[in-house]
């Protein structure tokens, strides 16, 4: 499988159209976030990116696809529990605390993101 990337959906702009699915929010590209131009980036890399709204979708997910590397981006309490299953589940994850977090308008070091694929 491919290498998967998870970011919360508190990362979308509030105006952000994307529709929610059974694999979390598919961003559309319109712009008004980070979210498209990374994700452009990292599929090119190799990586299946997911916009979650929580860990719980995050688990769900990571039942379905196996794969070596992970990443995911969230707050500390997200983090916390995703790692945890992650350990219980002998997942590799690397991970990286929110800049700013709040469950809306919150940010993520991108560019450590960017080095990071």
């Amino acid at each position: 499988m491919e290498k998967l990337i998870f970011l919360p959906h508190c990362l979308r702009s509030p105006e952000c159209k994307a529709a929610l699915g059974d694999q979390g929010y598919i961003c559309i590209s319109c712009g008004k976030c980070k979210i498209g131009s990374f994700r452009k980036k990292a599929e090119e890399k190799g990586y299946a990116l997911f916009i979650v709204p929580g860990a719980s979708m995050v688990k769900k997910l990571l039942k379905n696809y196996q794969s070596p590397q992970i990443i995911a981006v969230a707050c500390d309490a997200e983090l916390k529990e995703g790692i945890s299953f992650a350990k219980k589940n002998n997942l590799n994850i690397k991970s990286i605390k929110l800049l700013r977090d709040g469950c809306v308008n919150t940010d993520a070091d991108f560019d450590k993101l960017y080095s990071m694929i």
